[in-house]
């Protein structure tokens, strides 16, 4: 059961939102591709909230999250007026196609926004797979593409995953995170791992923003283990809310020690009692015991938590994440009492449970090290 919302015409411009829903019949995790004239061309992301389908088929035991959305950004070769096919087709244990149709193309081709920057992102990159300069090398499975000149580096089986118009930006940097790049200086040259849309105030000169989906200011999309950068390249690491949606938390530390200087810093926050929050996957909430063995590699400088880690912000996320789905108005009431309650006298209740109490019950932990050897 498919259903495209967007686009509702077939004529689309070079930079289109496609976004409906697809019920399932099974809960495999489903990969939702565009295919661009026959071939492989983009990803769209599958399993967002729609209560509108779910009250449409309450006999789909998969229908509460089975909306989709993505964009297509068509790539510069192709002339305005030009009809192309799109194909969606769903991949779990076998491949559906779900929708066919051609699409006449209008408008012009976007500008990519562009900001300065002091670093050479050619000098830093490297193939994963090969070893030399990122640059697409048309040997079959190749890992990097490209999309309006970001380099896009996928493990076998992804797609590039564009969110050009989102609006929605990532949360601002933390206390932490702004002290450690106050540490490195305006002429280290940081990696952002995991940067999400990031607010303009926050944009840097000396920041090479990551992600596993291309924003407005992406600089690297990558997908993969290991990590598309030479050894000894960048003078910090930052990342925020990033680990928990790692596969192998364990190698991509240390990957990320060996693209570290010697003497280079990083900085970590992730979550701990968090509820579920894919994006597009979550795997391990970790405690501070937790991190600081996944991140051994480094000389600890600092860790614990934070005052957005303290346990009223845990308790209100857990209520705001399960407040869509209590359909019984006597627990709605209830929620939406303790969450008024916490929001008047959360402050007064992570004093009262003292240190240990807050350690406890911590939204987050973070960690603050130094590489101190070559890698």
């Amino acid at each position: 059961m498919f259903n495209l919302d967007f686009p509702k015409s077939t004529e689309i411009h070079y930079l289109t939102k496609f976004s409906g829903w697809y019920i399932s019949e099974n809960n495999f995790n489903i990969q939702l591709s565009i295919y661009l004239n026959g071939k492989p061309y983009a990803s769209l992301l599958h399993g967002g909230y729609r209560p509108d389908v779910a009250a449409a088929f309450p006999e789909k035991k998969y229908a509460s999250h089975s909306g989709f959305g993505g964009e297509l950004l068509l790539p510069k070769n192709i002339k305005p007026e030009t009809d192309i096919k799109i194909e969606i087709f769903a991949d779990g244990r076998e491949k559906i196609l779900l929708f066919q149709n051609q699409f006449k193309i209008i408008g012009n081709i976007p500008n990519q926004p562009q900001r300065q920057k002091i670093f050479n992102l050619q000098k830093l990159l490297i193939c994963p797979q090969c070893g030399n300069i990122a640059t697409p090398c048309n040997k079959k499975n190749c890992p990097i593409w490209i999309r309006s000149n970001t380099p896009h580096i996928l493990q076998p089986g992804d797609l590039p995953f564009i969110k050009l118009t989102e609006t929605e930006t990532t949360h601002p940097y933390s206390e932490g995170i702004l002290t450690v790049l106050n540490k490195i200086g305006e002429n280290g040259i940081v990696l952002d791992f995991g940067a999400g849309n990031t607010q303009k105030e926050y944009l840097k000169p000396n920041i090479c923003y990551l992600d596993v989906q291309q924003y407005q200011y992406t600089d690297v999309v990558c997908s993969t283990l290991k990590l598309p950068f030479s050894d000894n390249c960048f003078d910090g690491i930052i990342s925020h809310a990033v680990f928990e949606h790692l596969p192998n938390p364990f190698f991509t530390a240390k990957e990320l020690y060996r693209i570290l200087k010697p003497g280079g810093l990083i900085f970590i926050d992730t979550a701990f009692l968090q509820p579920l929050h894919a994006d597009p996957s979550h795997y391990f909430n970790m405690t501070i015991h937790g991190l600081r063995k996944i991140l051994s590699d480094f000389e600890e400088i600092n860790s614990g938590i934070f005052p957005h880690h303290y346990p009223s912000y845990s308790m209100m996320m857990f209520i705001q994440t399960v407040w869509p789905y209590i359909q019984q108005q006597e627990w709605q009431e209830r929620l939406e009492d303790w969450h008024a309650f916490l929001v008047q006298e959360g402050d007064n209740l992570d004093i009262v449970l003292g240190e240990k109490g807050r350690e406890i019950l911590a939204a987050g932990v973070f960690f603050e090290g130094k590489k101190t050897t070559e890698s």
